[in-house]
């Protein structure tokens, strides 16, 4: 137990400060996200640039070309699941609006995102043994990758997604 407070109290005190309100921004965003809601696709077509949170944490990994590529195909499966899952949460798009299903996915994955970061610094203090094996250079960057890629096929879908005809309303079920 002590072990874990003093991670915990590490965490607490060593993290920059901007950190936390950049967790209450992803939760926020996270909640707002899980709400059926019209939007605009041109702020949603930025989510993908939420990858370049990735870099700093793959360039200092020992084997730095091994994590950028495990990311890179891992990047490309998490667009191609991102797209399809897409789907399930379009309900229209007129124009460059569009109107969505609420989801949890969203907040999921920025929370992964987020922590993970945080368990690798973790990792990286307490066995920096495991952070310079293969499997690690491998693993580690491809659940960035995934869950970054995901933020690149949904709004791809939502693009690519037909053009409804032009309504009085949008007929919320």
């Amino acid at each position: 137990m002590e072990v874990f407070t003093g991670i915990l109290t590490g965490i607490l005190t060593g993290a920059p400060l901007w950190i936390w309100p950049l967790l209450l921004l992803l939760i926020l965003l996270g909640l707002h996200a899980s709400r059926d809601r019209e939007m605009s696709i041109l702020p949603y077509s930025l989510m993908p640039l939420i990858a370049l949170s990735n870099v700093p944490v793959l360039i200092v990994q020992p084997e730095a070309g091994m994590a950028f590529g495990a990311w890179g195909l891992a990047y490309i499966c998490g667009a191609g699941l991102g797209f399809r899952i897409q789907a399930r949460w379009i309900i229209a798009r007129r124009g460059l609006r569009a109107e969505v299903a609420g989801e949890w996915l969203s907040l999921a994955v920025m929370m992964l995102l987020f922590w993970a970061n945080f368990a690798n610094g973790v990792t990286v203090a307490v066995a920096p043994d495991l952070v310079a094996s293969s499997a690690y250079q491998i693993l580690f960057p491809a659940l960035l990758g995934l869950a970054s890629g995901s933020f690149l096929g949904r709004p791809v879908r939502i693009l690519l997604w037909p053009n409804a005809p032009v309504a009085t309303g949008y007929g919320r079920k």
